[in-house]
């Protein structure tokens, strides 16, 4: 088949990066697998991770996303991070997916519709879901007729703030204890596995299993696993002067010879590289130039010989000894590797592989 842009999953590397975090933490993994594996494909991730021992659960953002794992034949533990809402009772029952807890409209909502076994959120400072340490009395009261097989909180700062990521661990310290110690303890993100929290018996994985650093400093070397290709559709030769793309933003400042890749703003290249960012062919940066379009860059390719219509270039990923990774690119686009991750769209087809 054909493909003007695809992305390889490369599954070698994804367990690999799992192998080394487990052996750093020493503790059970969750493993985020939401807003379709970061990007990089659920279902192909998630089958990669089902017969992993070491990871406990595969985690989610919505019971849709529980549900359509468990269509493509997972087996293994579900946990819905983003709890329970009226009318979605029935996918958590007939599905096999656990509730995570945050609120006392979605724990009364499970009382009801007999969801037995949960996950308690607390809120230890990120003020967005959980419930507050000082409710903790309250709570014990009405929790009865649960199986809480654990209890989670969320580092917001682990990167940038270990006063405050500290002080979380401290008060999480304290409601595990006044909750009698779960089987399931949670609290650690990628970033925050650097942070010593030794009542916790696992830890929530997402960023740094798909081999990008949450931190300049992660002690853990990881491997990429997303890499990004697309086609050359068009090679021309450009006079001084010219304007390239949209509104002209780029003006030849010389005679030069301009590629068309098949790969744009709706594939999940940013617009914000327009005229800065730098894409790989051959084993050497090509500069963007112009502004990107909906479903093309250009790029000059002057000073690379030999380039013709179909060859291969990398987006994402490894040419020769140079190399784009999401975090570049995010840092160029003024923003995060999980959002470049997670915008690259459905039309950019994943090829899972091997080695």
């Amino acid at each position: 088949m054909f493909l003007r842009s695809w992305a390889t999953v490369n599954l070698n590397n994804l367990t690999e990066n799992l192998n080394k975090l487990h052996s750093f933490t020493k503790k059970g993994i969750f493993s985020v697998v939401k807003a379709d594996a970061y990007g990089h494909d659920s279902g192909i991730v998630s089958r990669a991770l089902q017969d992993l021992e070491f990871v406990e659960k595969l985690c989610v953002a919505t019971p849709t996303e529980g549900k359509e794992l468990r269509d493509t034949g997972i087996t293994k533990d579900i946990l819905v991070l983003g709890g329970l809402l009226e009318g979605e009772d029935e996918l958590f029952l007939r599905y096999n997916l656990i509730p995570v807890i945050s609120t006392y409209e979605s724990l009364y909502l499970a009382k009801q519709k007999g969801i037995r076994k949960i996950h308690l959120k607390f809120d230890t400072g990120m003020s967005r879901l959980g419930f507050f340490p000082e409710n903790l009395e309250k709570l014990k009261k009405v929790l009865d007729s649960f199986y809480v097989e654990g209890v989670m909180s969320h580092f917001p700062s682990a990167d940038t703030d270990a006063e405050f990521t500290n002080r979380q661990i401290e008060i999480f310290r304290y409601i595990v204890q006044e909750l009698g110690s779960p089987r399931h303890i949670h609290i650690q993100n990628s970033a925050g596995i650097t942070f010593t929290c030794d009542f916790c018996t696992d830890v929530r994985i997402g960023l740094s299993m798909y081999g990008e650093k949450p931190t300049s400093s992660f002690p853990v070397e990881l491997k990429g696993v997303m890499s990004i290709y697309a086609k050359i559709i068009s090679v021309k030769d450009v006079r001084k002067g010219s304007r390239v793309s949209y509104c002209g933003t780029f003006q030849a400042d010389r005679d030069m010879k301009v590629a068309v890749v098949s790969f744009g703003y709706a594939d999940g290249l940013p617009r914000l590289l327009s005229n800065r960012g730098q894409l790989l062919l051959d084993g050497k940066r090509a500069r963007i130039i112009g502004s990107i379009t909906m479903d093309m860059t250009m790029i000059d390719v002057s000073d690379i010989i030999r380039v013709k219509v179909g060859d291969e270039v990398v987006i994402v990923g490894e040419s020769n000894s140079e190399k784009n990774t999401f975090t570049e690119i995010a840092k160029l686009s003024k923003t995060i590797p999980y959002e470049i991750m997670c915008g690259i769209s459905k039309r950019v087809v994943r090829i899972p592989i091997r080695g």
